[in-house]
């Protein structure tokens, strides 16, 4: 079997949302895995959900340079008139609704608050993924959309347990790297009971945690994991559907075609097909 090639999944801009006469447009960026260096505009809101892990450096309201570790499940809510810079050497999907500084509410603290979003709010963010991908009809889309933003104030809401939380994120990270050191192999070890043993945590207090963590559970960030990997080797018109499921330690093309079909209601033929095309969702 030859090796499978995993290039950037590409990224969807989707313009000109909420349309109709006096309502404020939008747009929204599924932003690939790819290196960056960017600065927001400050003229902008933005509402954003990390899909993948991404590490790297970022500057907020000052010129100090920090360094960030952003994992999947992150929201973040960058109101107007704050000065956000970030950059990375390999980026993460990321999905950010953007709209007119004149629907941000006046007041708005300069600041850029983020937690873990709940379960069901990166449920419906992962949901704008597949409509993006698969092109849907823009009411859908836009229906999507309105349905996240309602969730913003989730945004602002304390965690539960913050400090608790993060001790355990250096613990939890070895578990993330694990995952995916091993997706490739389906003859690994990634049940519940092999990670939690691995941070010595039962398995109900791992599942819980790591819940907290990601606002996945294990097997569903697992099965996002594989199905990250690939889309990216779907990318490339080089790698056949059989080097495809290998590289993404799916136990055959069957289970790699309904996984591809159950998040994008495509095939992976299709999926290739819409990607080598240009994918880019209508505006």
């Amino acid at each position: 079997m030859k090796a499978a090639i995993i290039p950037s999944v590409h990224s969807i801009v989707y313009h000109g949302i909420s349309a109709a006469p006096g309502a404020a447009a939008f747009t929204v960026e599924l932003l690939a895995r790819a290196p960056y260096s960017a600065r927001d505009d400050a003229g902008q809101a933005s509402f954003g959900i990390a899909l993948e892990r991404q590490r790297g450096v970022h500057a907020i309201g000052t010129d100090r340079r920090e360094d960030f570790d952003t994992w999947v499940g992150t929201m973040s809510f960058t109101p107007p008139g704050l000065d956000v810079f970030s950059e990375s050497a390999t980026g993460g999907e990321y999905l950010a609704v953007r709209w007119d500084a004149s629907r941000a509410d006046a007041g708005q603290p300069a600041t850029r608050p983020q937690r873990t979003a709940p379960p069901a709010l990166l449920q419906q963010a992962l949901a704008l993924r597949g409509l993006l991908v698969q092109q849907a009809p823009p009411g859908q889309v836009e229906a999507l959309v309105q349905a996240l933003l309602a969730g913003l104030d989730a945004v602002h809401a304390a965690p539960a347990r913050p400090q608790a939380l993060a001790a355990l994120r250096p613990l939890y990270a070895r578990v993330l790297e694990r995952i995916d050191d091993e997706i490739g192999h389906p003859d690994e070890d990634l049940s519940l009971a092999a990670l939690s043993a691995q941070v010595q945590h039962t398995p109900l207090a791992f599942l819980r945690h790591f819940k907290q963590l990601t606002g996945m559970t294990p097997h569903a960030y697992v099965n996002e994991r594989r199905l990250q990997r690939v889309r990216r080797a779907l990318e490339d018109p080089r790698n056949a559907l059989a080097d495809a499921a290998a590289l993404a330690g799916y136990a055959s093309q069957s289970h790699m075609g309904t996984a591809v079909q159950r998040a994008f209601r495509l095939t992976p033929v299709g999926y290739q097909a819409r990607a080598h095309a240009g994918s880019c969702a209508p505006g």
